[in-house]
C-alpha cells in the first residue's frame, strides 16, 4: 500500500521535517510504501526548511505538487498529530475523499500502537468539525 504523509509544516520549527521523517522511517519499516512531502523537496529546498529559512517556492507551488500526488499516486493517507488544524493537510484529506481514497490512519508517534485506522467516514466527521 502507497500512503502519503500528511501533517502540520507551516509555521513550525524546521517545517516539522524532523517529525515526518521519523514516521517515514517507522511506516516503512512497518512495510508501507511512504511518500513524505518533507522528502519532495530539492537538497536545497531542504536545507532551507532544516535551518528555518523562508522557502523559494509559495504555499501553492507546494501544495499543488501534493495534492496531484495524493489524487493520482497513493491509496491514502495516514496523519502526523496536529493535522486537522493545517490547511494544507485538511485539502490533502479531502481531496483523497474526493478521489475515493480508503485507507486513512493516525501516526501516534508516543503510543506502543503507533498507528490507527479509520474509515473514510470518520475523516469526513472529522474535516467537518475542524473546518473554519
Amino acid at each position: 500500500m502507497r500512503v502519503y504523509l500528511a501533517g502540520p509544516m507551516s509555521g513550525i520549527d524546521k517545517q516539522n521535517f524532523p517529525a515526518f521523517d521519523a514516521a517515514a522511517k517507522f511506516l516503512r519499516a512497518s512495510g508501507l510504501q511512504i511518500v513524505s512531502p518533507a522528502e519532495l523537496d530539492s537538497p536545497a529546498e531542504r536545507k532551507r526548511a532544516l535551518t528555518n529559512r523562508p522557502a523559494t517556492k509559495t504555499w501553492g507551488a507546494f501544495l499543488a505538487r501534493d495534492i496531484e500526488i495524493v489524487a493520482d499516486q497513493c491509496d491514502g493517507i495516514i496523519f502526523l498529530p496536529g493535522w486537522e488544524k493545517s490547511r494544507g493537510a485538511r485539502l490533502e484529506a479531502f481531496t483523497a475523499l474526493l478521489c475515493g481514497k480508503t485507507e486513512f490512519g493516525w501516526y501516534h508517534p508516543d503510543m506502543a500502537c503507533k498507528v490507527s485506522w479509520m474509515p473514510a467516514s470518520y475523516l469526513r466527521h472529522l474535516l467537518m468539525s475542524n473546518m473554519p
